[in-house]
């Protein structure tokens, strides 16, 4: 299903409060998320023990995601963070950060934590 991501500064999903005062797990918990609309959960089919990947021309990761009736239908708004850089870009000569289209499916593939994604941007 394609969506719109839109990364968002969030005082409760933010990276440098995460990674100086949480550990690795909290860092992951609340920072590989996105956050849907109910109605874009269900027609995803979605549950609690699946994850969503998305993927597009900048890359792909995979991510839990929460459930807010305030977010647009489409839309998925995910924490500013390593995750979220995994599927931003460049475009003539412009960052690209907000409306990101991406290919949005469920998996049951597990979401990586920051050590194993900072392994893959190595190589």
């Amino acid at each position: 299903m394609e969506m719109l991501i839109n990364t968002v500064r969030m005082i409760d999903y933010d990276q440098v409060k995460e990674y100086s005062f949480g550990d690795k797990n909290s860092l992951k918990e609340n920072l590989a998320i996105g956050i849907i609309n109910p109605e874009d959960f269900e027609k995803l089919n979605l549950t609690t023990s699946l994850n969503l990947k998305l993927s597009n021309e900048y890359g792909k990761v995979i991510i839990k995601v929460k459930q807010n009736k305030d977010v647009p239908i489409g839309t998925i708004l995910m924490p500013v963070s390593i995750w979220a850089n995994q599927i931003t870009g460049i475009s003539n000569e412009q960052l690209i950060f907000k409306n990101i289209k991406v290919n949005a499916e469920t998996t049951r593939d597990k979401v990586l934590d920051m050590e194993e994604l900072l392994n893959i941007i190595k190589k």
